[in-house]
């Protein structure tokens, strides 16, 4: 009985972690619609994020990723949120 709640529950994850995929991606193009703009770096950022993330939980989720390793995905990609995409060029 735990045993099939474990199974649910997994799917119950990886089925939310994709819903969260596709409306993010239909909102980034919606926005970018609405603006009339095309992809820039922030966009791509977005996309990057929002398609990262949500397989991150899937496979912490699906496989015996150690709790070192999880912690260093997720610094990665706050570094790349974090990061600075402008170039200086004087």
């Amino acid at each position: 009985m735990e045993a099939d709640i474990s199974v649910w529950l997994r799917v119950g994850a990886v089925i939310g972690a994709i819903s969260v995929m596709l409306y993010g991606l239909h909102k980034i193009f919606e926005r970018l619609t609405a603006k009339q703009q095309g992809f820039g770096p922030n966009t791509l950022k977005a996309i990057g994020v929002i398609l990262f993330l949500p397989t991150l939980l899937i496979l912490a989720v699906l496989t015996d990723f150690k709790t070192e390793t999880l912690a260093a995905l997720l610094g990665t990609v706050a570094g790349y949120v974090l990061s600075n995409s402008k170039s200086d060029d004087n």
